[in-house]
C-alpha cells in the first residue's frame, strides 16, 4: 500500500482516545454508569440542567456508597453485603486512581474533601460511548478469544485494582 487512506485519520483523533483510555478500566465505567444513572431522567436521555448549574440535587453520591456499589456489582453480592476488604480495596482506588481520572475529563466532578461525586458536561459522551460499544463488543468479539485473555490477564487484573 502507497498510502494511507484518509479515513484512518480519525482513528489518532485525540478525543476519542480520552475518551477510550478513560473507559478502559471497568471500574470507571462503572461509575460512569452509576452516575448517568442518577442523572438522566428515564424518560428522556437529556442530562439535568441543574447539574451544571450547582445544585445536583439527587445526583450527587458519596465515594461510600459508588464504593459500595461497585463492590456488590464486582462480588455479585447484595450492597448490604459489600463490606471489609474488596470494600476498602474498591474505595481506596477510586479516591486514588479512577475518580480524579474521570473528573480530568469533564465526565464527573469529584470533590476530593467533600468524598462526592456529581455528573459533569462530559459524562453523557462517556456514557453512551459505554452503553454503545459493551453490547456490539459483546456480540461481536469472539468468544475463543475473549475466553483466552480472560484466563491471561484475571491475576493481573485482580491485583491491580481495575
Amino acid at each position: 500500500m502507497d498510502q494511507i487512506p484518509s479515513i484512518v485519520e480519525q482513528y489518532t483523533d485525540r478525543p476519542l482516545s480520552i475518551v477510550h483510555h478513560s473507559l478502559r478500566a471497568s471500574r470507571r465505567r462503572v461509575v460512569v454508569g452509576l452516575v448517568a444513572h442518577r442523572a438522566f431522567s428515564h424518560e428522556e436521555l437529556q442530562l439535568r440542567s441543574s447539574h451544571f448549574e450547582g445544585s445536583n440535587g439527587g445526583a450527587v453520591v458519596t465515594v461510600r456508597q459508588l464504593a459500595k456499589e461497585i463492590t456488590a456489582v464486582e462480588q455479585n453480592i447484595s450492597i448490604e453485603h459489600a463490606t471489609g476488604d474488596k470494600y476498602h480495596n474498591t474505595y481506596t482506588t477510586l479516591i486514588q486512581t479512577h475518580l480524579p481520572e474521570l473528573d480530568d475529563v469533564g465526565a464527573i466532578a469529584y470533590d476530593a474533601d467533600r468524598k462526592e461525586v456529581a455528573p459533569a458536561e462530559n459524562l453523557a459522551i462517556l456514557s453512551m460511548v459505554a452503553a454503545t460499544t459493551s453490547p456490539i463488543v459483546q456480540a461481536l468479539f469472539h468468544h475463543a478469544v475473549a475466553g483466552t485473555y480472560s484466563r491471561e490477564t484475571t491475576s493481573l487484573r485482580d491485583s491491580s485494582g481495575d
